[in-house]
């Protein structure tokens, strides 16, 4: 009976242990910080999967939110890549970056990103390239 105590109260020490690591983890900054990253490898890994061979067959997306407004950045994919799930990840990703930023009050600077023109093919991989004439240089 003692034997059975010990075990059940160990087992309730390790549950409620798991419990209270598990609660620090929620509304952590940096934990979530890690799910932002964890995410943009994801999509990064998605539009590598293809090879860049026809400048073409390549579009591009703004990805993320700056804590001011306006996309984080850019990222080029592949047409023939399945779009939708490509693009809705994305969403997906500059969603939390949006909820992150006002929740954990983030600052950056409120540069506006431009845009590029269009993406081409260096190496077998995309490059997205902005032309200095079209941006007032």
């Amino acid at each position: 009976m003692k034997k059975a105590f010990a075990y059940l109260m160990s087992i309730g020490a390790a549950l409620i242990m798991f419990a209270c690591e598990k609660q620090s983890i929620v509304g952590n900054a940096e934990a979530e910080s890690l799910l932002l990253e964890k995410l943009y490898q994801e999509i990064d890994s998605l539009a590598a999967l293809h090879t860049c061979e026809d400048r073409g067959e390549w579009r591009f997306t703004a990805i993320g939110e700056k804590a001011c407004g306006g996309p984080a950045g850019y990222i080029a994919y592949a047409a023939e890549s399945d779009t939708a799930a490509f693009l809705n990840k994305v969403a997906t990703y500059t969603t939390f970056q949006r909820t992150y930023n006002k929740k954990w009050n983030v600052v950056s600077d409120c540069m506006f990103v431009v845009a590029p023109n269009r993406v081409v093919c260096e190496d077998g991989k995309p490059k997205l390239v902005w032309d200095d004439q079209l941006i007032g240089k």
